[in-house]
């Protein structure tokens, strides 16, 4: 069987699995010229050399390349050339992976992180649970040890009930600059007085994230100790109550508080701006 020289639009779209559209707009860009051009038809004919070419193009294009580059690489036709330009390429691959792997799993952290949050809300929600004491508002837990990346600063005239977005977006960025992986909430800490933060005091306070193991100096180990917990739901201005109520249960229950107050954010100002889908775990570290 005798092979064809030269192949219309229609059978080169067919053979090569390349819409007829893309082709002519090749042909505009002069990309891939078709050899013989019948003008009186204006049908176009591609030889088997051609083929070969757009079947490359159509390869490189999967690959993500460029037309301009993919204009230059069949231009010249060189291996060596076609060869630097894939590995260049490959790498480039290999680093969107990487980059989209990272978004995929701080997205998977966040999402936990919600679904914690919604749980607690709903729980919140059912009024018969409180009154059938269903729902164990304070808890003693045996805080397990994280990594944590932290910036401890001392703050003048500080009042809780004021979330400051300036160290809440820092610590993001700073994370995100020195290339740690945050895994958890928002953790910030109270090395002062026990209440000073709601007394406008100066107070050194310290701004942490749960991140996954490193070496980086900015990276400290946070619990490993046993602390009453209780949760917060709510607008955070009202945080004091939920406070004064756990501190009493600790009192009545013969504990003692020996270390700094955290608070974990597990829906945060940041997150949503419904307040009253807000929810913060207080930890009271205790003997």
């Amino acid at each position: 069987m005798e092979q064809k020289e030269y192949y219309c639009i229609g059978e080169v779209s067919s053979i090569c699995n390349i819409s007829i559209r893309t082709l002519r707009y090749y042909d505009e860009i002069e990309l891939i010229v078709p050899e013989i051009r019948k003008e009186d038809s204006k049908y176009r004919y591609y030889s088997k050399e051609q083929m070969v070419t757009i079947i490359i193009v159509r390869k490189l294009r999967l690959m993500g390349f460029g037309l301009k580059e993919i204009k230059q690489i069949v231009t010249h036709n060189e291996v060596n050339m076609l060869k630097n330009c894939i590995e260049e390429r490959l790498t480039k691959i290999t680093q969107e992976i990487a980059e989209l792997q990272a978004r995929a799993e701080e997205g998977e952290d966040f999402l936990r992180r919600l679904n914690s949050g919604r749980e607690i809300l709903n729980l919140y929600d059912e009024d018969e649970a409180f009154e059938d004491k269903t729902f164990d508002e304070i808890k003693i837990e045996d805080i397990p040890e994280i990594s944590m990346y932290y910036d401890r600063k001392l703050m003048e005239s500080y009042r809780n009930e004021d979330v400051s977005l300036e160290r809440w977006v820092g610590i993001n960025e700073e994370v995100a600059k020195l290339g740690l992986r945050a895994i958890g909430p928002i953790i910030v800490t109270f090395h002062t007085g026990l209440l000073d933060q709601f007394m406008s005091k100066d107070c050194e306070i310290e701004f942490g994230i749960q991140v996954a193991a490193s070496e980086c100096d900015k990276v400290r180990k946070f619990g490993n100790f046993k602390a009453v917990t209780i949760y917060h739901v709510g607008p955070y201005k009202d945080i004091i109550k939920t406070y004064i109520k756990a501190l009493q249960w600790i009192n009545e229950n013969g504990y003692s508080v020996i270390g700094p107050v955290s608070e974990e954010f597990i829906i945060s100002p940041v997150d949503v701006t419904n307040e009253s889908e807000h929810v913060t775990k207080i930890l009271f570290p205790i003997e």
